[in-house]
């Protein structure tokens, strides 16, 4: 029965999904027609999400080691155990900012619109299409705007352990000595088990935690595997912590 249920909340979580996102899909185009109104384009994104939440019955929570500074520009780096994970970041963040995220998803034809405005696909199968994706994050970075990279590159099999962690936003945020900023998600997996709706979801909490920003200032190219080695224990010890895992 209870997977029944599972199975019911995530037709219904979909359904709500795809609805809203409609309704909203002519202001997006509207936005999205000239670049300054990107920003605009960006927090009717978190709209959208905050309904979404609020008619899946999903209670969100966001805590901060430290205020941020809403004036500069960073590299967010979270965990990625659930597709969820990206209407947390876009909902939750109250930040205008840049996913860099896996070409795959210009597949689903209403966020087709987003990758080619906002966001940056990344093609991981291609060295021509990683450069283009570096190029272009690097340009979004010298407009101020900051960028947001799931390091994991995308949802592993092991979860609720992290895979290796990719060194291309840290590269990043080295060249323009931008500050990390780790971001430890906390519930996702537990809302959509399987990453996607294969094994059905539930409501509840979905709690998110941004760490205190660590300076790239005074690093070298070369030193994107410390740094990424630092975000990886930083997430892992938050998580671990929070569910009560070893």
């Amino acid at each position: 029965m209870l997977k029944i249920l599972k199975y019911v909340w995530a037709i219904y979580f979909l359904a709500w999904f795809t609805i809203i996102f409609l309704l909203f899909y002519p202001f997006f185009l509207v936005l999205l027609s000239r670049e300054l109104w990107y920003p605009k384009a960006h927090s009717l994104r978190r709209v959208w999400g905050r309904l979404l939440l609020l008619l899946s019955g999903i209670r969100s929570e966001v805590t901060y080691d430290e205020a941020l500074d809403k004036a500069k520009t960073y590299v967010f780096t979270p965990n990625h155990f659930s597709y969820f994970d990206i209407v947390s970041v876009n909902t939750l963040m109250p930040f205008y900012f840049s996913f860099m995220a896996k070409k795959e998803l210009t597949n689903i034809p209403l966020f087709k619109i987003f990758f080619k405005t906002i966001d940056i696909p990344v093609d991981r199968h291609s060295i021509t299409g990683a450069r283009e994706a570096y190029r272009q994050a690097h340009k979004k970075l010298d407009k101020g705007i900051s960028l947001l990279n799931f390091p994991e590159g995308g949802i592993g099999p092991q979860v609720p352990k992290m895979r290796k962690f990719k060194m291309g936003a840290f590269k990043l945020a080295i060249d323009q000595g931008i500050e990390v900023v780790p971001i430890t998600i906390l519930d996702n997996w537990k809302r959509l088990p399987s990453g996607g709706l294969l094994e059905g979801g539930s409501p509840g909490k979905m709690r998110m935690h941004i760490h205190r920003p660590i300076p790239t200032d005074n690093l070298k190219p070369g030193d994107e595997q410390d740094i990424a080695d630092k975000v990886y224990r930083i997430i892992e010890e938050k998580f671990n912590s929070a569910n009560n895992l070893k």
